[in-house]
């Protein structure tokens, strides 16, 4: 077994599983170095580097989302422990330890959840980000997001900052449910807008609201949620079932 680093074996700027190739027969599979064949990169990934079990299909692919989630929500280095713990493990912290053992043993974070990726652990997360089905809602990499700041506008001027917000409000607005900044009663609101209903003319549905005083308080919880986009469709399908306060709560919790 090869005991040098990946980013000492591999290029680290490429994703995981860039040296396999396809084969020419039908269905085609991927060959990987020891001659191994893989019905497809995910398929790889999850039983050949990660060695678990692929019996129940859905199941897999299930917790193979949960697993590029949990990446992506490393990579942005602005979620905190105890929000991992709340948000992905409904608040068990044993689970969320095990777990976060489970990719440290791989070698693909450091320090538990709490920490960051390895080289390795970003080239999988960018393999798994660039191979998600059609049904699935992007999860957004490199995406420049609200960096971190002191007061309303972290030093910088209300353009420049109404700017850095406009850029990722146009790439929201494509997503199947999306958090928009608005005004309710000449309150600065942030809505969360469904999928669109209707027959003759859809429209999008509200499905969760909130009015503030002023617009840098609006605008400081609209920078948090940008940093947690790929979370967006998780929180709607909880307003969407269990009703607004429900994801109200979900989100206090949080914070």
């Amino acid at each position: 077994m090869d005991e040098r680093l990946y980013e000492e074996r591999r290029n680290a700027n490429l994703p995981f599983g860039y040296w396999l190739v396809v084969d020419d027969e039908e269905p085609p599979y991927l060959i990987d170095e020891q001659g191994q064949r893989w019905k497809s990169l995910r398929d790889y990934i999850w039983r050949g580097r990660l060695g678990m079990a692929t019996s129940n299909p859905v199941q897999c692919e299930n917790q193979i989302e949960f697993l590029l989630s949990i990446f992506a929500a490393m990579d942005r280095r602005t979620v905190p422990i105890e929000e991992h713990v709340t948000d992905f493990f409904v608040g068990s912290w044993d689970i969320a330890r095990h777990y976060g053992s489970w990719l440290e043993g791989h070698g693909l974070i450091e320090d538990g959840l709490s920490g960051a990726l390895t080289p390795e652990g970003r080239a999988i997360l960018v393999a798994l980000a660039s191979t998600r089905s059609a049904r699935a809602a992007s999860i957004p990499i490199g995406l420049a997001t609200i960096e971190p700041h002191r007061g309303p506008d972290g030093g910088k001027t209300r353009e420049a900052y109404e700017q850095m917000l406009a850029a990722n409000e146009r790439f929201a607005h494509g997503l199947p449910h999306r958090f928009v900044r608005e005004t309710i009663a000449e309150m600065p609101a942030i809505k969360l807008i469904g999928l669109p209903d209707g027959e003759n003319v859809p429209l999008g549905r509200v499905v969760w609201s909130i009015t503030y005083s002023d617009r840098h308080a609006r605008d400081r919880l609209y920078g948090w949620l940008l940093h947690r986009i790929d979370r967006w469709e998780t929180w709607a399908g909880l307003a969407c079932k269990r009703g607004a306060r429900a994801l109200s709560e979900h989100l206090l919790q949080m914070k």
